[in-house]
């Protein structure tokens, strides 16, 4: 079964740099341009691993981990930061 990483991160270039690495990996990749839109893909695609950002518009990685930390679904779901 393929693993799911969710990506969110405001900058392009860092999106595009995780999507080719881990679908290299053998990872289904998801992304995210901030936390708002990181919060709504959470929802839709019940990733195993997220990788965010901290600084980014609308709401920080700070927000979006505390966002999802609310949400019993996902309490226990890694969250690497990469900033």
């Amino acid at each position: 079964m393929t693993k799911t990483v969710l990506t969110v991160d405001d900058s392009r270039t860092m999106r595009d740099m995780l999507l080719l690495a881990l679908q290299d990996a053998g990872y289904r990749v998801v992304q995210a341009v901030d936390g708002v839109h990181g919060l709504e893909v959470l929802h839709q695609e019940r990733p195993d691993i997220v990788i965010t950002d901290i600084n980014m518009p609308r709401m920080d990685g700070f927000g979006f981990i505390e966002g999802m930390r609310s949400n019993p679904d996902y309490s226990c779901v890694p969250v690497l930061v990469l900033t």
